[in-house]
């Protein structure tokens, strides 16, 4: 498995000495993880580390990336597919990413990432960008994730679904996905929906933010999107933790070469707590999100 580790901010690591954030590519995993790049470990300054990859109670959680429970039919999420008839079903067709092209600064990674199906066919091209930014907090470094996502040559649309469109309630999950490791108690979480994860779940909040206590340090991750992309939030605090801006929350997403799927997500990691929105605000308005800008196109 191939790796590119991130010393993020200009070339600064974890308080250990660790880098902030390691992309891993060029998977070699089983195919019902769904195999796709992902950034793990992302630790905050201090070095506690806020993804978790693999987990027991979801193998197929790849710390932070980008999956889809349904494309065109092909299962880019991991794990089973819901069914209508039998609920939640382990089936053969599981997709790969396969990232490539990739170039990479101290700040910033570019490339690609080819989309496969279930049998190996080219379905969907994407470009991914993700910068590593520095922070005028001290306790703070952020990040951002960009993606343009258009149907393969000779593909003429995805329909990209999630198991809500097909019954499942509450389940709208798929899109740039943040897993969390176990934490200590109870995350504090707030969006502009209001305080708890039922009131974030669904909402269109422009932000999130999930305060927890990890190996017995207070670390806080604040999410945010593009304000002129606002997608319901995905979250889920009690069985595990994490949470993400989903694409089809009620209905599926329909790309083609002229609609490409744009997907954004920014990010504060936060070394302390964050216990009210004045405070979330505060961090997440040191952050020049509005200055950064999308990959371009690619087909």
């Amino acid at each position: 498995m191939a790796t590119h580790t991130i010393p993020a901010a200009g070339g600064r690591v974890s308080g250990g000495g660790h880098p902030l954030a390691v992309h891993n590519t060029d998977l070699r995993q089983p195919a019902t993880l769904a195999p796709r790049p992902y950034l793990h470990p992302v630790r905050s300054l201090a070095g506690t580390v806020t993804t978790q990859s693999v987990p027991a109670d979801h193998r197929h959680h790849l710390g932070l990336s980008i999956a889809f429970p349904d494309v065109n039919g092909t299962n880019f999420w991991g794990g089973s597919t819901y069914t209508p008839a039998s609920g939640p079903v382990l089936l053969d067709n599981h997709g790969v990413q396969r990232a490539h092209g990739w170039q990479s600064t101290p700040d910033a990674e570019c490339g690609g990432v080819s989309w496969l199906s279930q049998s190996g066919g080219y379905l969907a091209a994407e470009q991914r960008r993700i910068e590593y930014l520095h922070h005028p907090e001290p306790a703070s470094w952020s990040l951002s994730l960009f993606s343009v996502i258009v149907p393969a040559e000779g593909i003429p649309r995805l329909e990209v679904s999630s198991s809500a469109v097909k019954g499942r309630k509450g389940a709208g999950y798929g899109g740039i996905f943040w897993r969390f490791p176990e934490v200590t108690g109870r995350p504090v979480v707030l969006s502009e929906a209001g305080r708890g994860a039922d009131a974030a779940h669904g909402s269109v909040s422009p932000w999130l933010s999930v305060s927890m206590v990890i190996d017995e340090a207070p670390v806080s991750v604040l999410l945010a999107q593009e304000p002129d992309q606002l997608l319901p939030w995905f979250i889920r605090a009690e069985d595990y933790l994490g949470a993400g801006p989903a694409v089809s929350w009620t209905q599926p997403a329909v790309v083609d070469h002229n609609n490409p799927l744009r997907l954004a997500l920014h990010a504060v990691v936060h070394d302390g707590a964050v216990t009210t929105p004045a405070q979330a605000l505060e961090l997440l308005q040191q952050h020049p999100f509005a200055s950064r800008s999308s990959p371009d196109r690619t087909s």
